[in-house]
């Protein structure tokens, strides 16, 4: 899967983040079960969604694999605001993005500057910096 890395299920911990089902999540809480007598330790993690407000649970032995998504932190200053959408200039590249507008960040507005990141090929605003 392009933009993860293979990750080791056992080191997983809350507040990283994990490919499941193919959508990049936020693990919020994880359990681990001692070995028993025919088998090897499990693991299971229950996440949210990064893009979607979704749960989703991953249950494994703890010496499997798991994908972790590459995020890439970044800064961009609000261009304009179009209905569900906000466009934004990165403050590196000067690049344009048109990103939707998250229900959860107060204070977007134009000309205000915000740390957004990008993980498989998708943009989320996280917070705004200045105003």
């Amino acid at each position: 899967m392009a933009g993860t890395k293979p990750g080791d299920l056992g080191g997983v911990k809350v507040g990283q983040y994990v490919v499941i089902e193919g959508v990049a999540c936020k693990v919020m809480d994880t359990a681990h079960s001692k070995p028993g007598k025919h088998g090897g330790a499990k693991v299971r993690l229950v996440a949210v969604g990064i893009f979607e407000p979704v749960k989703k649970e991953h249950v494994g032995p703890a010496s499997s694999r798991i994908d972790i998504p590459l995020i890439d932190k970044r800064k961009g200053q609000v261009l304009a605001l179009m209905g569900d959408n906000v466009q934004i200039m990165d403050m590196e590249t000067y690049e344009t993005l048109e990103i939707p507008m998250p229900d959860d960040v107060e204070g977007i507005e134009s000309g205000v500057e915000v740390e957004y990141f990008e993980a498989m090929d998708r943009y989320k605003i996280t917070r705004v910096i200045s105003k």
